[in-house]
């Protein structure tokens, strides 16, 4: 019996030296981590103590981006204020109608974009044409497409339609001039 109780006792201080060690984690709009000990969250802030400093701190709640509590929830709160991109990343491909954007950089070629069938609003098939046309320009090593077309097809109770066509520009020659 004695042996039983001094199990479960040395069970229960194991658990909870194992609950101590292991802090929530504020994480930032910028990106920082902060292991602390979450207190309250209201709707303008956060009160947590600082696990480095051991003080009582707030937080104002747009700063925030998410909280990781302990035992593995995550709350979260806004987006991070940048994002680390690849160049080969379709999301780095910039469209745009100013020719100074484009200025200096090298000609890859002419692509077209068109939006699918199961858009349901104008806007929703002007994105999706316009991720189409990043992805075909990120295939191809390019960072600008110069919009040369830019337009919204299908009337009142039409399924819309957008095309957009362009030129491809990147920082690299294209292989044929290398």
């Amino acid at each position: 019996m004695r042996a039983a109780i001094l199990t479960i006792t040395l069970s229960l201080a194991s658990l909870l030296a194992f609950g101590q060690e292991v802090p929530d984690t504020i994480i930032l709009v910028s990106g920082k981590r902060v292991p602390c000990k979450i207190i309250s969250v209201s709707t303008s802030k956060m009160v947590y103590t600082n696990q480095k400093t051991g003080k009582k701190e707030d937080i104002a709640r747009k700063q925030l981006h998410k909280a990781i509590y302990a035992n593995g929830r995550v709350e979260r709160f806004n987006n991070l204020a940048f994002e680390s991109v690849s160049t080969t990343d379709f999301k780095a491909v910039i469209l745009t109608e100013n020719q100074a954007d484009v200025e200096g950089l090298y000609v890859l070629g002419n692509i077209e974009a068109k939006s699918g069938k199961s858009s349901r609003n104008a806007k929703s098939a002007e994105r999706s044409a316009s991720i189409k046309m990043q992805k075909k320009a990120a295939a191809m090593g390019g960072v600008y497409v110069l919009l040369t077309k830019n337009q919204a097809i299908g009337g009142y109770r039409e399924v819309p339609t957008h095309v957009f066509e362009g030129v491809v520009y990147g920082f690299d020659p294209p292989e044929e001039q290398k």
